[in-house]
């Protein structure tokens, strides 16, 4: 298995290669969008000649690396068949649009040698150097670097290895709006997200009065507003690396796997027009929460599966029966009668389902779970 990690860093970008690469995709996605077919179902007609002839037209007096031609119509033929897709779920704009300039590096256009990347911009001309070494945040373990993305300011860096995940014991983890609670070595343990909920609600209200400020200033409302989507967007990210980064020490020191929700699409089936409901769901992070916890955890070298929820809360992991409310969070079984925490008996069944539990073992962790 490969474990794959990204970084940013900063460079003096090339910004000549930059406006030209910007100016080719342009071309590219006029020319490949005049190949979309509206039909019953719309789809791309764009075969391999075409393709040549494209770049082709595109290489006249192109004066960096070939390859970069290559990767901007691999860029644009990636954006029209994803917008294509929208569209055919009809939730797609008008037209795809470019909204940012960034320069995709195919391995092609660069070598690394001793953690320093030499990057071709012009043929054995013009070179960008990065020395790799000098961030103590990238690892120096990595087997291989993938293709890189520069923009004006940073060069996004992805290094892989190869790992084979293995554990000696396994730790579940339920995602609330508000909370995390998980089983780890046995125990229970509780991760507060009420910062992470905190940081949603406060930019929501930004947002509300951003959007009032629009039937005035539509163009100051429209940039406000991606200002601090953005702004909320890395806040919350930064949070979930800084907590996932905790917990992935913690999972090392007792080499344990995880056990989470399949939880894939699960803002598209939940969400049912509910004003209030859906404003809930889109702080809750559990997808970005999961998929950063597993990729640091394959790095290194531990295991990450995914079990179904179904019912998870609403079953006695003591004898199967149905729990029912008795009062907030708290449920009692129907059949014997134990009372537990809903996060607790979630978190139990994830066990339960993942891994098992030697009933011993769950006797005591239920016993000194039961609320009394």
């Amino acid at each position: 298995m490969e474990a794959v990690k990204s970084y940013r860093i900063p460079v003096e970008a090339p910004k000549d290669l930059i406006e030209e690469y910007f100016k080719v995709k342009q071309k590219a996605l006029d020319v490949i969008f005049s190949h979309v077919k509206f039909s019953r179902r719309v789809h791309l007609e764009f075969n391999k000649e075409e393709r040549k002839a494209l770049r082709d037209e595109l290489l006249k007096d192109w004066r960096f690396s070939k390859h970069y031609v290559d990767s901007a119509v691999n860029s644009i033929i990636g954006l029209v068949k994803g917008w294509i897709t929208l569209h055919n779920k009809g939730r797609a704009g008008s037209k795809p649009e470019i909204t940012r300039k960034t320069v995709y590096i195919k391995s092609t256009l660069f070598s690394c040698r001793s953690g320093v990347l030499k990057i071709s911009i012009e043929p054995n001309k013009r070179y960008l150097e990065v020395d790799l070494t000098k961030y103590g945040w990238i690892p120096k373990d990595f087997d291989a670097t993938g293709g890189l993305i520069m923009t004006e300011r940073e060069l996004i860096v992805t290094v892989k290895k190869s790992v084979e995940p293995k554990a000696d014991k396994w730790a579940s983890f339920d995602v609330n709006l508000t909370n995390i609670t998980a089983i780890i070595d046995g125990k229970v343990k509780h991760y507060d997200l009420r910062g992470l909920y905190h940081i949603h609600r406060a930019y929501e209200v930004k947002r509300q009065r951003m959007q009032k400020l629009s039937k005035l200033k539509p163009e100051t409302s429209k940039r406000l507003l991606k200002k601090y989507s953005r702004r909320e967007r890395n806040r919350a990210k930064d949070l979930i690396h800084k907590l996932t980064a905790n917990i992935a020490r913690e999972l090392k020191e007792v080499q344990s796997g995880v056990i989470l929700e399949e939880l894939r699409n699960i803002k598209d089936r939940v969400l049912n027009g509910s004003k209030n409901m859906n404003r809930k769901l889109s702080k809750w992070n559990v997808r970005m929460f999961q998929f950063t916890l597993e990729y640091k955890l394959k790095w290194l070298g531990l295991p990450v599966k995914y079990v179904n929820p179904r019912n998870s809360s609403k079953t006695c992991p003591l004898c199967s029966g149905s729990m029912a409310s008795y009062g907030g969070r708290i449920m009692k079984c129907e059949k014997c009668n134990v009372i537990l925490d809903r996060d607790v008996i979630a978190v139990l069944n994830l066990q339960m389902r993942g891994a098992g539990f030697t009933q011993r073992a769950l006797n005591e962790l239920i016993e000194r779970e039961r609320v009394k």
